[in-house]
């Protein structure tokens, strides 16, 4: 079963996610976001930057981890290929995330923001799971 799907919603566009762990489920996350935006990764110059944050629980988290990538797309023009969740304790997250910094424009979906619509991240038998829902 893959670690994400995107789920249709009015509007918007929603990725239900799914993780043994919350290092895994945030890193699917992400992946999950990014493969709205482009389904095949842009070519570009290999990079890579660290992030770390702090919030007052994992779904504040979750939205703020995405968020940062969000903007690392959008004003450092980094597309994430490989988000390593090095850590996710109670309100911190530790992370680096390889990808590519774009030469140009790719052509894709235009994610405004990641929302706090219904977020829960629920403990399941397998690990965690999680419904996103990003403005589009």
């Amino acid at each position: 079963m893959a670690p994400f799907e995107i789920v249709e919603h009015t509007a918007d566009v929603g990725l239900h996610v799914r993780g043994e762990t919350l290092e895994m489920l945030f890193a699917d996350a992400a992946r999950g976001m990014f493969s709205i935006i482009s389904e095949t990764p842009p070519a570009g110059r290999p990079a890579s930057h660290k992030v770390e944050l702090n919030a007052p629980d994992a779904e504040s988290l979750l939205v703020d981890w995405l968020g940062e990538l969000l903007y690392l797309f959008e004003v450092k023009k980094f597309f994430a290929t490989e988000p390593e969740v090095r850590a996710v304790e109670a309100s911190r997250l530790s992370a680096v995330v390889r990808g590519v910094r774009l030469q140009g424009v790719i052509p894709g979906t235009e994610i405004k923001a990641v929302t706090r619509h219904l977020l829960n991240i629920d403990r399941t038998g397998n690990g965690f799971e999680t419904t996103l829902y990003f403005d589009l």
